[in-house]
């Protein structure tokens, strides 16, 4: 899982580095290639679940493991000949985008987008295999297990997210873009062996992961033989309708309230992604300060990740989601305070030092809510669908959601593109955040029949009057 992790994280992060060096003067090849990797796993997020159902666990991780090198390979390759015989043509092509000039550079793009949407669906399909799958079925029903595979599987990832685009800028700014790019790529093909190996020890220390599965397949209705048209149309027929079934399934699932709370929360530009770094450098906040507060939000989310455990012990799993969806919000308020106040904020400078600390120290706070929630929703999905046939598929299907909401949040980016518009996008986020912790709420009261203790009300009253 780390050696996955840390291929995922650094492409993530290395490949929009990458873009931004080869057209600088226009942020539109960065934009098409996050939208349409987002896009790809709406279309198909249920799909890549769907394969992991499939009832040889170990064949499917190996498949997907070569499908990924595949991927990631011909990834850096696309890019290592734009940088190496395409480099000043880039630059031209973003320059003249309108005119369609320099096809090489818009083909080997596209390539680039079309590898990267692969590797996108390869890395939905081992996110459900390993943290939905392999956890569930390695804890056997305990839940104190359960809760430290998750704890650690979220550990490993935030780790990465903090450490592999450290290691990327580092090597972009000491070696160069080329040299950097061969190192990336070295690592990750070298890891195939890393990876099949130990997925092989998993393996036979956990027999109960060779345990056979009953797949439940949609019935498929006799095709009338006359009609070529509609047996060419049939492939396209049948995943339409296995969707259809899928996300009607998935929509009417008892879990369904919080995957749609939990999916609220990617229609955001209140974290650091890439929307967020840019009008931060319109604002001239130096690289330095960002990588700086990118960290200690990762190092905040980290301890998210322990708190989860002692609330969950304390008040139970569904009241300790709640608790951490709220906290996301409180710790945001400052944050949206800060855009809006002082009105006088200009576009293009710095705000006040008291403005900052509201804007990254509560940005920083939030994650711990954030990934205590998200810890906590992963668990609750996980008992919930434990002993469901389509599990996979239903974990699959939650991740087509969260990229459904994080292409609307691009297109709100594109719509709101000027820097002194980006304060509206994050109004909207913070309304995301809220109405997700509102979602939350309804999921809460059908399962627990209350929102609120009464009782807790009752006794405080009494022990004051």
């Amino acid at each position: 899982h780390l050696s996955v992790t840390w291929t995922k994280r650094t492409a993530e992060f290395a490949c929009y580095l990458f873009l931004i060096d080869l057209f600088p003067t226009t942020l539109l090849p960065s934009a098409l290639y996050g939208f349409f990797t987002t896009l790809a796993g709406v279309l198909f997020g249920g799909n890549a679940g769907s394969f992991v159902d499939h009832p040889s666990r170990l064949k499917v991780i190996r498949i997907n493991i070569l499908l990924s090198k595949l991927a990631v390979t011909s990834l850096y390759t696309f890019l290592l000949i734009l940088l190496t015989k395409y480099s000043t043509e880039a630059k031209l092509a973003g320059q003249t985008l309108a005119h369609g000039r320099h096809p090489t550079v818009w083909v080997l793009f596209t390539a680039i987008v079309l590898v990267s949407c692969v590797m996108k669906l390869s890395d939905i399909a081992m996110s459900v295999a390993i943290e939905r799958d392999w956890v569930t079925t390695i804890s056997e029903g305990s839940d104190a297990r359960l809760t430290r595979l998750n704890l650690w599987m979220r550990r490993i990832d935030l780790g990465c997210k903090l450490v592999s685009p450290l290691f990327a800028g580092l090597l972009t700014s000491t070696v160069g873009n080329v040299p950097a790019l061969i190192v990336v790529g070295c690592i990750a093909l070298g890891g195939l062996g890393f990876e099949l190996l130990w997925i092989n020890v998993v393996w036979k220390r956990f027999p109960i992961l060779a345990t056979s599965r009953q797949r439940t397949q949609p019935q498929e209705r006799a095709v009338p033989s006359s009609s070529k048209i509609f047996r060419h149309l049939l492939p396209l027929k049948n995943w339409a309708t296995i969707s259809y079934q899928d996300w009607n399934m998935f929509i009417h699932s008892p879990v369904f309230p919080s995957s749609l709370a939990i999916s609220l929360l990617y229609f955001t530009t209140l974290n650091f992604d890439g929307s967020m770094i840019s009008w931060l450098k319109t604002n001239t906040y130096s690289d330095a300060l960002i990588s700086g507060m990118r960290a200690v939000a990762v190092c905040t989310g980290l301890a998210g990740t322990a708190v989860m455990p002692v609330l969950e012990k304390r008040i139970g799993l569904a009241r300790a989601a709640s608790w951490s969806i709220w906290s996301e919000v409180f710790s945001l308020t400052p944050v949206i305070v800060s855009f809006f106040v002082p009105s006088s904020n200009q576009q293009g400078v710095k705000a006040p030092h008291w403005n900052q600390v509201l804007l990254f120290g509560g940005m920083a706070i939030s994650r711990m809510g954030l990934w205590s929630f998200d810890l906590c929703q992963l668990k609750l999905l996980q008992k919930t669908l434990a002993d469901h046939p389509r599990r996979n598929t239903l974990n699959g299907l939650q991740y087509s959601l969260q990229n459904v909401l994080d292409l609307l949040k691009y297109v709100m980016v594109i719509v709101l593109s000027r820097p002194s518009e980006f304060k509206y996008t994050a109004a909207l986020s913070f309304g995301a955040v809220v109405a997700g912790a509102c979602l939350y709420l309804i999921y809460l009261r059908r399962e627990r029949g209350h929102v609120i203790h009464t009782e807790w009300f009752i006794g405080m009253k009494d022990k004051f009057s």
